[in-house]
């Protein structure tokens, strides 16, 4: 049973869910209607309208269930094209995802603040690194980043996008996950392993 119909269902529902649902479906009418705006003659940003229009399908509709990992890789791998819109050409982009098999399934969106997160602070040298592979029933995802010089000095907390994945996986994955975090002076690196 769907998240939302499932809160319906046994009358648990409030305003704060309603403005929850809502918000989503004003959210793509007033996409289309900027789409709609958008001479025929230029593509690009419809395109990116469009694909951004399916990465918030993808956040919307994947809501709690399992999903196959290589239905993941798909949506990081638009979300990445997405990101490098605004990268310039000297990003270097080291991007290697193994190919999974149809039963290997996860939890959706816990990469995203990763991927997030390096593309925001990359600088530098302008490089982002990340890697994808299954070994003995572990997903392990790794990603790093070169920091841009006015970050190299300030150290600091990590950003909400971090703490809100620690939760998630100490909800989804308790005690069968590590997170490792590791700032360098020129390297930001992160290690995600989950076991399956």
């Amino acid at each position: 049973m769907h998240l939302f119909s499932s809160f319906f269902h046994f009358g648990l529902y409030s305003t704060s869910l309603i403005l929850y649902i809502a918000v989503p479906h004003f959210l793509f009418n007033v996409l289309n209607t900027v789409y709609f705006q958008i001479d025929e003659n230029n593509e690009a940003p419809r395109h990116t309208l469009e694909q951004l229009s399916d990465l918030l399908r993808y956040q919307l509709y994947n809501d709690g269930e399992k999903v196959q990992v290589r239905v993941e890789v798909e949506y990081l791998k638009q979300y990445i094209s997405l990101c490098k819109l605004r990268a310039t050409k000297r990003l270097q982009l080291q991007v290697h995802f193994d190919e999974m098999e149809a039963q290997v399934e996860i939890y959706p969106l816990l990469f995203v603040p990763l991927v997030e997160n390096a593309f925001k602070y990359v600088g530098g040298n302008y490089f982002i690194a990340m890697d994808m592979c299954l070994k003995e029933g572990k997903l392990c995802f790794s990603i790093e980043n070169s920091i841009p010089e006015p970050l190299v000095h300030q150290k600091g907390k990590h950003g909400i996008g971090i703490e809100n994945l620690r939760r998630r996986l100490e909800l989804l994955y308790p005690e069968r996950h590590t997170l490792d975090i590791n700032r360098g002076d020129t390297l930001f690196r992160v290690k995600l392993v989950i076991e399956l």
